[in-house]
């Protein structure tokens, strides 16, 4: 079964409206939406925000159901001047860019690196190609922090100057999927851009639509996917 991880109630709504026979189930602390997209069976869950609260929800999600696929969907915040609200983000690598031992580990110690399935990677920026969506191939940077003024900006990309985007659970579903050996990938849709003044201020419009755009490629990759 592939299962799909969001972080939001926006990002899960959208994602909603395109799934057939959403059945809403209640495991402890954990809510599920069982159903179908394309005729293919899928698991939807909501995260919450944060890296704990990311981790905690793939572990549990891992237990309750035999996943062969993560898609890890949602919004983030774009870290590039040449990037727009509503691009896509499509991750080959990701990191937890708060993640600091080097007071003992030196520059090894800076930051937590995953890899995400490469058939998936690709997978993803073909069906962004082929559908002419304006999409970013790279690294996506996760930290318990809201990248929202340029001093925090500077700081991320001068430790990782390949960073596409940051947010806030990528890195956590990561490095539980990689422990459990699941094949995953990170899908993000821009809500704002950290360099343009302008796209801050209406986050919450930015948000939805984003998270609605998020969806359309989720669907795709499911379809995708299923046919393997």
């Amino acid at each position: 079964m592939i299962a799909i991880i969001a972080a939001m109630m926006e990002e899960v709504d959208a994602l909603l409206g395109k799934m057939e026979d959403a059945n809403k189930i209640q495991k402890g602390c954990q809510t599920y939406w069982e159903g179908k997209i394309d005729g293919h069976q899928v698991v939807l869950v909501l995260s919450g925000v944060g890296k704990v609260n990311a981790a905690m929800t793939t572990t549990l999600l891992l237990k309750e159901y035999q996943i062969s696929k993560v898609l890890n969907i949602g919004t983030a915040g774009g870290l590039l001047p040449a990037q727009s609200v509503m691009d896509f983000v499509i991750s080959d690598n990701v990191v937890q860019h708060d993640y600091d031992t080097s007071a003992i580990d030196q520059e090894e110690g800076i930051g937590l690196w995953f890899h995400v399935d490469s058939h998936m990677y690709e997978m993803a920026c073909e069906i962004c190609s082929k559908s002419k969506w304006k999409f970013h191939c790279g690294l996506v940077a996760t930290g318990d922090q809201f990248i929202c003024d340029k001093t925090l900006l500077k700081q991320l990309l001068n430790k990782f100057p390949k960073a596409m985007c940051a947010e806030m659970e990528a890195g956590a579903i990561a490095q539980v999927c990689s422990l459990h050996n699941i094949p995953f990938v990170v899908i993000r849709s821009l809500s704002d851009v950290a360099w343009n003044e302008e796209s801050a201020m209406d986050f919450k419009e930015y948000v939805k639509a984003a998270s609605e755009k998020s969806s359309l490629l989720c669907v795709e990759m499911v379809k995708s996917l299923s046919c393997l």
